[in-house]
């Protein structure tokens, strides 16, 4: 499903190069459930944005389901750039560490977002799904409050329903549980588990939680820009 091949990724560090991923390869089976750890600064969140198209790589290519991916909206033209922008939105969907939930909006108004870029179903089926995915979360009593009285267990799941509006084949968590007690944590991991599971979707989660990646499928260990089997 996905394919990385021979990706490398510098960064300027003063006057050198410093090199976050390293001739680094990966194949990803559809509905597989992937764990990435390692320490912090190790890459993982590169390795995460590159899967997600929002950076390119120095080197190296990135196919999904056999087909090159373009990187980046520079340098592409008008066509790559709205297949790429459609990739992002119908594809992929993102669980951030920080949730980046609007503070100004309800539950509902912030899972619904990633639909006004793209108006393939009406209103009403959005409206059914957004509801679907709450009472699978566990939190559809919670659909009309503002995101700002949630715990951060709740607004987790909120982040989790957000990502999966566009019924997106990918999900790609980085620290999804990073500010969250062991208690939640391990909630939110069973949550995915079921995503993946019940869902079908392909999960590729960035965590630095040895708890966490357990309910993976495989797991990985970013060393040195490379992947080593954990």
């Amino acid at each position: 499903m996905l394919c990385l091949e021979n990706i490398t990724k510098r960064y300027a560090d003063g006057q050198r190069a410093l090199t976050v991923l390293d001739d680094l390869s990966l194949q990803v089976n559809e509905g597989e459930f992937i764990a990435i750890t390692g320490e912090s600064g190790a890459g993982k969140t590169t390795l995460l944005n590159i899967l997600g198209t929002l950076v390119s790589p120095d080197e190296g290519q990135y196919l999904i389901r056999g087909k090159k991916c373009p990187m980046t909206n520079s340098g592409t033209g008008r066509d790559e750039t709205e297949r790429l922008c459609q990739l992002r939105n119908k594809e992929i969907g993102f669980v951030y560490q920080d949730h980046r939930l609007l503070p100004q909006y309800t539950v509902r108004q912030n899972i619904l977002l990633p639909t006004l870029a793209a108006k393939s179903t009406s209103m009403e089926e959005e409206e059914q799904h957004a509801l679907e995915l709450l009472e699978f979360m566990g939190i559809a009593a919670l659909r009309d409050s503002p995101v700002t009285q949630l715990s951060g267990g709740e607004q987790t799941r909120v982040a989790i329903c957000r990502a999966l509006i566009n019924r997106p084949s990918i999900l790609l968590a980085d620290e999804p549980t990073g500010q969250l007690d062991a208690a939640n944590a391990q909630t939110i991991a069973k949550l995915f588990q079921q995503v993946n599971t019940q869902l079908h979707t392909t999960i590729i989660m960035a965590t630095h939680s040895a708890e966490m990646a357990k309910v993976a499928q495989k797991t990985y260990r970013l060393i040195k820009g490379k992947l080593m089997n954990d």
